[in-house]
């Protein structure tokens, strides 16, 4: 089981260090990859897990590996969690890390989900609608979803403002259900 503490902590510590010393862009695009190699990669995935290469050699082989699209910190934070044995938290870490970012940040990403694309027009007033709500830059992204019929869905981070017109008949259908 991986423990909440542990990851917060080294993904407090890499974003303070990184806002130190001015990288955080550079390490955000470092865990970007690594995370992109973790979720797309079973080949990485078990190097960095199995027992059957020591954490010497795997420090090696990924410092070889990561050096020209990661910055020092990601490598050296490779490094130290293999060294702790605690290699099984690294997605858990980046994703923290990711989180950390976010919440420090004054811009917010904001899903939006409708049942056909939105013009330029309807986007603009949306995002200045909602930015004038969270008081805070946004920065939006449109998907469509053709299964939410109408209306307009918001995702910000764990948050979901659903008015779809989809989400409105379900909750029509748990009423008449309970009747």
């Amino acid at each position: 089981m991986e423990n909440k503490q542990l990851i917060k902590k080294y993904a407090l510590a890499l974003y303070q260090l990184g806002k130190k010393e001015n990288v955080l862009n550079e390490i955000e695009q470092g865990l970007n990859v690594v995370s992109t190699l973790y979720k797309s990669s079973n080949t990485f995935r078990y190097f960095l897990l199995t027992k059957k290469i020591k954490e010497d050699n795997k420090k090696i082989i990924l410092s070889n590996l990561l050096k020209d699209c990661c910055s020092k910190y990601v490598v050296e934070l490779v490094s130290i969690i293999l060294d702790k044995g605690d290699i099984k938290s690294l997605k858990a870490i980046i994703d923290r890390f990711f989180m950390v970012i976010a919440n420090e940040s004054d811009v917010v990403t904001v899903k939006i989900i409708t049942s056909s694309p939105l013009n330029d027009n309807d986007m603009e007033s949306l995002i200045n609608n909602i930015e004038s709500k969270l008081n805070k830059k946004i920065n939006a992204k449109n998907e469509v979803d053709p299964k939410i019929i109408g209306g307009v869905k918001l995702m910000l981070g764990n948050k979901v403002v659903d008015g779809s017109i989809s989400h409105q008949l379900r909750k029509i259908k748990y009423t008449l259900e309970q009747v």
